[in-house]
């Protein structure tokens, strides 16, 4: 019976490159609501995906990871960055392989792809620690000063963001753990301190 269900499920396609791709589409579908992305950015992936397979780019490579590299490249794109780490935990494949596909994508498909900055992070974080919206509008004004002095040069987004975050709440009396921001944001409580200390110095500069 087994057996008789597989032919059944294969005599649908009328080749491996169509279950493929239905497989990759039903994928994408899955991971973007799971993310919580928009219906553009699931048809866009899809789009995406597409091309990605027309291109020979699943040869070699698990169709989970182009599912999800198409999504990650769609989401920053469109400016929606995610961290790659929130992506591949909700894709059927690790870190790395996500990693792969999105660079093979991102240089032969030259995609017009937003450099992810601490601004667009900001809210996101702001949201799942439940900060009221004058901790987060303090924290987006500490961003872009830092963006502007060049502090966020060389130095991850989500880092920047979480010493913004703890910074505006210390000033506002709001109790955030350094341990809470870093979990939410994927970094450590060290890292959070050093961007903070210097987000201190850049205004005792000032």
């Amino acid at each position: 019976m087994n057996r008789l269900r597989r032919e059944q499920s294969r005599a649908q396609w009328q080749s491996k490159a169509e279950r493929n791709f239905a497989y990759g589409l039903g994928e994408i579908r899955r991971m973007v609501a799971s993310l919580g992305l928009p219906q553009s950015i699931r048809d866009q992936a899809c789009s995406l995906f597409r091309t990605a397979q027309s291109e020979q780019f699943c040869r070699g490579r698990s169709l989970e990871a182009v599912a999800a590299a198409s999504i990650y490249a769609t989401a920053r794109c469109n400016g929606l960055g995610r961290p790659r780490a929130e992506v591949a935990a909700c894709a059927r494949c690790d870190q790395q392989k996500l990693t792969n596909a999105y660079t093979v994508m991102n240089v032969e498909l030259e995609l017009p792809t937003q450099p992810i900055a601490a601004t667009d992070r900001i809210p996101r974080l702001a949201t799942e620690l439940e900060v009221p919206d004058h901790v987060r509008r303090r924290a987006l004004d500490l961003a872009q000063t830092a963006r502007e002095r060049g502090m966020t040069i060389g130095r991850r987004p989500s880092g920047v963001a979480a010493g913004c975050l703890y910074l505006a709440a210390q000033r506002v009396g709001f109790c955030l753990s350094q341990q809470q921001i870093a979990d939410i944001a994927g970094t450590s409580p060290n890292t959070l301190r050093s961007r903070r200390d210097e987000l201190l110095e850049i205004e005792a500069e000032a």
